[in-house]
């Protein structure tokens, strides 16, 4: 999402927190901190390897919404030849996984962030941390493994796409409904903290969150002490 003036900033904020106090929000759960959608490419570093755009995993659950027409980040960002931190300096990479496997709880997010196109709203609970977005943006349709073969798996197939229209009818009224597209528990994080990372001068500014299977989430945020200094017990202390 471009800048805007803060009092549409805190508009939207407030709106949120609303809507997910009314439809998201468990019983006794609390909003620490939200983040507003960030349109820019996730990449990330994966048992030493660079993926620029970061490509989501199979089985990620896929975005209604087509891939946009965005410049691609640098040829040295995209063919992997930067080194170390070099990728901070490119300002279309927002988020960025580190991890020593792809299973790992921040490429799991760079999955689904990268699915979204960074349409996606970061959430930080008492309970969870949470990518949330509106129900109709995702679709849960599986994917196909192939045309259905005989008179069974043929009716199979006409039966599943009755009930899918049948359900597709039933929820249209549900589609700005919040909902976790994907979402860890707090006990997951093994600490939040801010770093300035990059080779240029001033280096930018990220949020870095570090998860207990060792792997690292950064998103850039100018702010991102703000959001430390609301992590509570999440701080690196």
């Amino acid at each position: 999402m471009r800048d805007l003036p803060s009092a549409e900033k805190n508009r939207l904020i407030a709106e949120w927190k609303t809507r997910l106090d009314s439809d998201w929000l468990r019983p006794g759960e609390s909003v620490a901190w939200l983040m507003l959608p960030m349109r820019g490419y996730a990449g990330s570093i994966v048992a030493g390897g660079v993926t620029a755009p970061h490509i989501p995993s199979p089985g990620t659950r896929q975005w209604v919404d087509g891939p946009p027409n965005w410049p691609l980040p640098s040829d040295p960002v995209t063919s992997g030849t930067c080194m170390n931190d070099e990728w901070a300096d490119d300002p279309s990479v927002v988020w960025w996984a580190l991890a020593e496997a792809a299973d790992r709880t921040a490429v799991r997010f760079a999955d689904h962030v990268a699915a979204a196109h960074g349409n996606i709203v970061v959430v930080l609970t008492s309970g969870r941390l949470a990518l949330v977005a509106e129900q109709g943006k995702i679709d849960d349709d599986p994917q196909p493994d192939g045309e259905p073969t005989g008179w069974l798996g043929r009716a199979r197939a006409a039966a599943a796409q009755v009930q899918k229209t049948a359900e597709g009818l039933g929820s249209r009224k549900d589609a700005k409904l919040p909902i976790s597209y994907f979402e860890v528990p707090v006990g997951d994080i093994a600490a939040v903290d801010s770093r300035r990372t990059g080779r240029s001068i001033p280096h930018s500014h990220f949020l870095e969150v570090n998860f207990t299977d060792r792997s690292t989430l950064l998103i850039r945020k100018m702010t991102a002490g703000n959001y430390v200094d609301k992590s509570g017990s999440l701080r690196r202390s």
